[in-house]
């Protein structure tokens, strides 16, 4: 009588009902820290990119002289195009983009004396500075770099020399696609190279893709 009392309360009572919630709380504590860490990653990172990224970008412009020197050998400035390639590093929080970077510009001013002879005018940068947008989609932005430019011209009256590069602009980004975005900027930009420092501005598009 004792006995059957006995292992009608250890099956009854304690063995089964201990184990039973020790598993529940088992399966709770390994569940919890998924399901948590689950909620903080989309939290952090809702469109599955990181915070940081490697930028590289391509400006590619058209470039209209500002206030063009006319030396003593008559030639005018007219125009002309350039390029830029940047590299940087892209940091995201709070809806803005924010990306120091180091790069080279060229610049290629066409110029003509009164007889028709071509002088152009190669410019060289590179510059480190950085550029900050603001949105997800529609991105404005602006930027600025400083560095050492260098100008290259056949004209003697001018020739070469080299001095503190500058520039600033505006910019207007479009992301639609993962990893690269695309729009289109305006830019002050200027060499200290003497006797005739350029000054011009450039109109373009460019593109940047983070790795």
């Amino acid at each position: 009588m004792l006995l059957e009392l006995f292992l009608g309360k250890r099956t009854v009572v304690h063995p089964r009902g201990l184990g039973s919630l020790g598993a529940l709380a088992f399966g709770a504590a390994l569940l919890s820290p998924r399901t948590a860490g689950a909620q903080r990653y989309y939290v952090v990172y809702p469109d599955g990119e990181p915070w940081a990224r490697f930028n590289v970008g391509f400006d590619g412009e058209g470039v209209v002289p500002l206030s063009a020197p006319v030396p003593l050998s008559g030639n005018t400035l007219s125009g002309g195009a350039g390029f830029k390639i940047r590299f940087g590093e892209q940091f995201r929080f709070a809806g803005v983009r924010f990306i120091p970077e180091v790069g080279y510009g060229y610049d290629h001013l066409f110029a003509t004396d009164d007889i028709g002879d071509a002088f152009a005018w190669d410019l060289h940068r590179v510059f480190g500075g950085a550029r900050i947008a603001f949105g997800r989609v529609i991105v404005p932005g602006f930027y600025a770099h400083v560095g050492y430019g260098w100008r290259e011209t056949g004209d003697l009256d001018v020739g070469d020399d080299a001095g503190v590069a500058f520039d600033a602009g505006v910019l207007l980004d479009i992301h639609v696609i993962p990893r690269f975005g695309f729009g289109a900027h305006v830019e002050y930009a200027t060499i200290d190279a003497q006797p005739y420092a350029p000054h011009w501005l450039a109109v373009g598009v460019h593109a940047d893709v983070v790795f």
